[in-house]
């Protein structure tokens, strides 16, 4: 049975999805609050206000969970930027804020960077958290090339690179920053982060302004 398939069978009611929401929105809230570790499955379902089995019945472990509470914190950022192609805003600005509102989410993500690093280990091996994060993984790829897609409308050819070339490097630069996350001990190491961000937005703003320039 293929991801598509087990998505269609087990679609939820509208009620029920308002419970996933609830949940998933609870979830990322003491993640980021508590950590991995510091956050239970029950504190989660008592957050949430549901019980501790419909969470489970939802979410066959807390590594699960995670994933999904990460994926629905993307989506959201997605959504947003979709909601604004939808009105037409197109051009460079407003890549770089779809590009500072993904940081964002990272950052205030922070507390889950250390078990974010250990998923990526049980990638490699065979099981339902692998098969969650290369759904998870694919989505947000597929995202970020629709986005770069999009916000630049009519100028893809002038781009450096194409979008889902792009969308990777984007997607390559958070992973790394993910891990410095993971390692930082302070405030003075995460300005140090802070400011890799900077940097890295501040090359990808150059690149692509003289490249669009050059084929103006």
């Amino acid at each position: 049975m293929t991801t598509e398939d087990r998505g269609a069978q087990l679609k939820p009611s509208p009620r029920g999805a308002r419970s996933i929401q609830r949940i998933l929105d609870a979830a990322a809230r003491l993640f980021g609050r508590d950590g991995f570790q510091g956050a239970s499955m029950h504190s989660v379902a008592r957050a949430a206000g549901v019980s501790k089995g419909l969470l489970h019945y939802h979410f066959r472990s807390k590594e699960h969970l995670l994933i999904e509470a990460q994926r629905s914190t993307f989506r959201q950022v997605h959504r947003r930027f979709d909601e604004r192609f939808q009105r037409g805003d197109r051009g460079l600005g407003t890549a770089l804020e779809g590009l500072d509102a993904l940081w964002e989410a990272v950052r205030e993500m922070r507390g889950w960077a250390p078990f974010m690093m250990e998923t990526v280990t049980l990638a490699a091996k065979p099981g339902p958290v692998r098969d969650d994060l290369e759904t998870f993984y694919a989505e947000n790829a597929a995202n970020l090339e629709q986005g770069i897609t999009r916000v630049f409308d009519g100028r893809i050819d002038d781009l450096p690179i194409p979008p889902d070339r792009l969308a990777s490097v984007v997607s390559c630069a958070i992973h790394g920053l993910i891990v410095e996350l993971t390692l930082a001990r302070n405030e003075d190491d995460l300005e140090k982060i802070d400011q890799t961000y900077r940097d890295m937005r501040l090359f990808f703003e150059e690149t692509s302004r003289g490249s669009l320039e050059a084929k103006s």
